[in-house]
């Protein structure tokens, strides 16, 4: 009895699972003939690479290939389709899905046709191939109700209700299916730009014809000269280029090559990539351009008959390329290897050095005498390293010039002749110079380049000043961290008598004391405190103290005020005091006003804070000139005293 049970269930197993499996097989041609048509057609979509397009819904056929992961329209012309366009187009075939279906039987059993559905003449015949494989899908009108269309299937044999956004896709204009970039090379691997530029019609010279390469990981030009290229400039420009946009195409039977330019260009530009490159003929400018707008040139690529519109403004900038992608820095150096600075002039020489230390001294020579070598100011030299180091050409005057040029422009007798010293790299001369009967223009060139160039005059002159005065340190005198003020006096030289008077004693320190005072001359005192801890002057006059400022030839201002400053030196068991002096002339503007040192031998001009602390101090003191109506004399700078015969330590 178990045993006629146990056959029993065995051969109920064997029925059961042979129907599931009769009916699994029996869902395949369901599906394939009774809906799911994305189902049918996925697979095809995924892997197609032609597309045709055509019905009365459509002007001309359209047939789109595919090479690689690019789509390329082939018909009705030969350009490159919309990335986006396609890939919508493929989205919505991919994943569509039909609201009902029915068969073709179905309909013949009611009295209807495929013509009662737009079928017989479809508005679109889309048909997608693989290789040697195709499937054909087209679509009729829209239904009565609701926003759908009627689709007839691969098979040919069921009708589709789906959305009509399939037709929305496939019906898109066919400039939106163009790609409307023109280059295909992409910016990182381009290596060479050419240009060939139509000459004139007046001039009868030949196209031009420029070059410009990077073999080197540096831009440089081949033609028509040799020279460094400007690698920002030129990054900017091959980007510019690369994204280019078509303005509108312009349909073959409108095209006239004669009429757009295009048989005998102006401008031929080519971008070099990897074993490829790609032309873009420039022709003549588009008329219908409203007068408000962008104008653009006809162009086509060399090998593409199709024409279009483009942006004119690269190119219009294209047309000084050999002068406006060139590299205007001329002066290059490695500032941590520079160690000396000269700067000449018919016999007179400033002399800045780097000692020991890192810091700078400046010495000045003329006519055989020497002077005492002086600290140079750390924040004038980085501004005049940094200066000549970004040295930039105005124009490009000359590239191979000859000794007639040379002499010609000034060469012959430079205006300056700055000479960079290093320790391990070849020396480089600039020279700057100019025609003796040439008041605006300024001319350089250096050992190291055969080209002129044309700079700013009046501050490249005013970069180099053959002054030492110039290069001195600013600080004249530092007091020690430690170091006590313990009385400043302000006395008037004309009377003798103290203009102000100020003294601690060893209990009160001045910020105590500044307190008692208004805000005005809190600030002031404040600010005449830290001058004499720190003096740092706005620049020098002379090299030298007198018992007067010699304002010109014919005039010198005396000096009206004497600072006295007693200060206690730390040190040892007992106290060193000492006294710090400054003298002062009259305010000579609002913003001028001279001192003098005599223990630094030293003339020079004060700082705008110290002159205003000094007005609000000494109510004594005179308005400014300008302020009484009066005229504000010039400050001069007396010439320089010889330099001493042998360098010795760097002073203030």
């Amino acid at each position: 009895m178990r045993f006629k049970f146990t056959i029993f269930l065995l051969g109920l197993n064997v029925l059961t699972f042979g129907l599931i499996g009769y009916l699994s097989h029996k869902s395949d041609p369901l599906d394939s003939s009774e809906g799911n048509l994305s189902a049918q057609i996925g697979r095809e979509i995924i892997e197609a690479d032609k597309i045709e397009l055509s019905g009365s819904g459509l002007d001309q056929k359209r047939v789109l290939k595919r090479t690689g992961s690019n789509w390329q329209i082939s018909e009705p012309m030969q350009w490159k389709a919309n990335y986006f366009a396609i890939n919508r187009i493929l989205n919505q075939l991919q994943f569509i899905e039909e609201e009902a279906t029915f068969s073709i039987d179905e309909i013949s059993n009611t009295g209807q046709s495929l013509a009662d559905y737009g079928l017989e003449d479809p508005l679109i015949n889309l048909t997608i191939s693989e290789g040697e494989e195709s499937l054909q899908l087209s679509i009729g009108t829209l239904t009565e109700i609701g926003n759908n269309v009627y689709l007839l299937g691969p098979d040919r044999e069921r009708i589709f209700v789906v959305n009509r956004e399939v037709i929305d896709g496939l019906l898109v204009d066919l400039s939106d299916l163009r790609n409307r970039e023109i280059f295909d090379i992409p910016v990182f691997e381009v290596t060479e730009l050419s240009l060939q530029i139509k000459s004139s019609a007046e001039s009868n010279n030949g196209d031009l014809k420029v070059r410009l390469a990077n073999t080197t990981g540096e831009w440089r030009f081949e033609a028509p000269l040799s020279a460094e290229a400007d690698p920002a400039l030129v990054s900017n420009t091959i980007n510019t280029l690369a994204s280019l946009k078509v303005g509108r195409f312009i349909e073959p039977e409108a095209s006239d090559p004669i009429l757009h330019g295009l048989e005998n260009p102006f401008m031929r530009v080519t971008l070099h990539g990897n074993k490829r490159r790609q032309t873009l003929l420039i022709g003549n400018l588009d008329p219908s351009t409203p007068s408000d707008g962008t104008p653009q040139f006809f162009a086509r690529l060399e090998d593409n008959p199709i024409a279009f519109t483009v942006d004119a403004r690269p190119f219009e900038n294209l047309l000084q390329a050999q002068e406006s992608l060139r590299e205007r820095n001329f002066m290059s150096f490695d500032q941590a290897d520079l160690n000396g600075i000269y700067i000449n002039e018919n016999g007179r020489e400033i002399r800045l050095q780097k000692i020991e230390t890192g810091d700078w001294q400046v010495l000045e020579s003329a006519g055989g005498g020497q002077i005492q070598p002086r600290r140079a100011d750390p924040e004038v030299m980085d501004e005049l390293i940094e200066d000549l180091q970004q040295l930039r050409a105005k124009a490009f005057a000359i590239d191979v010039p000859n000794t007639v040029d040379l002499e010609r422009l000034g060469f012959n007798a430079p205006r300056r002749t700055v000479t960079l010293q290093f320790d391990t790299a070849q020396p480089v001369i600039l020279e700057l110079a100019h025609p003796e009967d040439e008041n605006e223009k300024l001319y350089a060139r250096t050992a190291a380049k055969e080209s002129i160039y044309e700079v700013e005059r009046r501050p490249t002159l005013q970069l180099v000043p053959l002054n030492a005065l110039h290069y001195r340190n600013r600080n004249i005198e530092t007091l020690p961290q430690a170091a006590i003020i313990k009385s400043v006096r302000l006395t008037n030289l004309d009377t003798n008598e103290p203009v102000l008077n100020y003294e601690i004693d060893g209990q009160e320190d001045w910020a105590g004391f500044i307190d008692t005072l208004n805000i005005e001359e809190a600030d002031a005192l404040s600010t005449l405190l830290g001058s004499i801890r720190a003096f740092d002057v706005k620049s020098y006059l002379a090299d030298g103290y007198a018992d007067a400022y010699q304002l010109d030839a014919e005039k010198s201002l005396p000096w009206a005020y004497r600072l006295t400053a007693e200060v206690i030196l730390p040190g040892g068991e007992t106290q060193q005091t000492r006294e710090v002096e400054y003298v002062f002339t009259e305010r000579l503007s609002g913003t001028m006003q001279v001192g003098g040192s005599k223990a630094n031998n030293a003339i020079f001009e004060l700082k705008l804070e110290l002159i205003e602390a000094l007005y609000v101090l000494t109510e004594n003191m005179p308005q400014p000139p300008e302020s009484r109506g009066e005229v504000v004399p010039e400050a001069t700078t007396p010439a320089p005293v010889p330099e001493p015969e042998a360098p010795q330590a760097p002073t203030n």
